[in-house]
């Protein structure tokens, strides 16, 4: 695993590029990951990963739609923010959009039960400058758990669960994460922003 370096407010100006002369692709980009940046990713979610309340509590129709527990990270100043910035070096070759910064980055756990069903990342707010939105499946050993998206004819396009794989996708394509039927699925979310979409 190389060295990364520091982060700096300037990185995305000065590493992610846009092209004005080539057209924005919009879709679903996977990128393979270093099992040993997975791990460590895993272990600073365990070690500085602050617990986010479960709004689903107080909200009957975010429960219907999700299950599982989620832990917020540092989206500046962490290791998991310098490998998400990286890779967008070479995920944003394919995208090209306009992007400023990571909005955010989660670290989930879905157990037996656990779901995500059908939406989008765009919301209102900072949500509505979402571009793209990144799952990185840090672990094996669960059932379940697929990331699916809409396809072509309304057909399912499946991503199954592979620990170091990291898939990212255009913000208002719709997905969900089926069910977990055994063990717990362990991975990590986050969201680029840039302009508003025009």
């Amino acid at each position: 695993m190389g060295k990364l370096t520091q982060l700096k407010e300037e990185f995305f100006k000065d590493n992610i590029l846009y092209d004005n002369n080539k057209d924005s692709e919009y879709g679903i980009v996977p990128l393979e990951m270093d099992k040993g940046q997975s791990d460590l990713v895993l272990k600073e979610a365990f070690d500085y990963g602050k617990e986010i309340k479960n709004k689903s509590t107080k909200d009957k129709s975010l429960s219907a739609l999700r299950k599982v527990d989620a832990w917020s990270l540092d989206n500046k100043n962490s290791f998991t923010a310098e490998l998400i910035q990286h890779s967008l070096i070479e995920l944003n070759d394919v995208y090209n959009y306009k992007l400023s910064k990571i909005e955010g980055i989660s670290y989930l756990e879905y157990s037996e039960g656990c779901k995500y069903d059908w939406h989008t990342d765009i919301g209102s707010g900072l949500q509505s400058m979402r571009k793209i939105s990144i799952s990185w499946v840090l672990n094996s050993g669960f059932e379940g758990g697929d990331l699916q998206f809409f396809g072509d004819g309304g057909k399912f396009v499946t991503y199954n669960s592979q620990p170091n794989k990291l898939v990212s996708f255009t913000s208002f394509i719709p997905h969900r994460v089926t069910p977990i039927t055994k063990g717990v699925r362990k991975c990590i979310v986050a969201w680029i922003i840039g302009e508003s979409w025009r």
